[in-house]
């Protein structure tokens, strides 16, 4: 019985490890959005037999981050306009609430943390966007959430990170909304130590609407060059 108790906890294992690993593929483009995931090439990859493979993909279909189809297998799912709107839509929500509690419950060790946060995103200035200047970014709006003492605000909050920028191409980034954002970042931070509800709810706001109008942009220009390429 504990012979069996421990090979099914090292199947366990072997599954949460393969989706960490191939979500982790995936964040660093090393899987593209719409790029075919065999599991043969995965194993090897892995150094993993099919079984843990097949149900990390399995489990990475009901996440969100990976479709199957009948005739195509598993693949890389892109991200598409209707649900960046969607997404983005959830974010405000989430972010918004966050504030207003982190406001009222938080301290000021919370708020020193926020300022680190703050200053690390804004040290961080590349030439282009890069997967970690969002990683940077995702940081900074966690703190926030994490204030709040909300555990499954932050689940969600991180979650929606994943599913924006995870899948998204960095090509088309407009550079100049980094410092846009440090900025907001900024002002953002002083209104939370006023305790301005009010002003921290607005300028929250527009921040997540200007990330959506950024990620938006960058995804239609994508297509754009697709087409482009095709028509070539």
């Amino acid at each position: 019985m504990i012979q069996k108790t421990d090979q099914a906890n090292n199947s366990i294992t072997r599954i949460e490890e393969a989706y960490r690993k191939i979500k982790q593929m995936i964040f660093d483009q090393k899987l593209i959005p719409g790029q075919r995931l065999v599991n043969q090439d995965l194993g090897d990859k892995l150094n993993m037999s099919r079984t843990p493979i097949i149900n990390a993909l399995n489990r990475l279909v009901q996440d969100g981050f990976v479709a199957f189809e009948s005739f195509r297998g598993f693949y890389v799912k892109p991200i598409d306009l209707q649900e960046v709107w969607d997404a983005f839509g959830v974010r405000e929500a989430l972010e918004v609430y966050a504030v207003e509690q982190a406001i009222k419950l938080s301290d000021e060790a919370d708020m020193q943390v926020l300022e680190n946060k703050l200053h690390e995103h804004a040290d961080y200035q590349p030439h282009y966007y890069t997967r970690k200047k969002f990683l940077l970014d995702s940081e900074f709006h966690l703190q926030i959430a994490a204030m709040t003492k909300n555990n499954v605000l932050k689940w969600l909050l991180k979650r929606n990170f994943e599913h924006i920028y995870l899948r998204a191409r960095l090509e088309n980034y407009d550079i100049q909304r980094m410092t846009v954002a440090v900025d907001e970042h900024h002002r953002l931070v002083r209104t939370m130590k006023n305790k301005d509800i009010i002003g921290s709810i607005e300028l929250t706001r527009n921040h997540v609407q200007k990330a959506r109008d950024l990620v938006i942009r960058a995804l239609t220009d994508e297509e754009t060059d697709n087409a482009g390429s095709t028509q070539i």
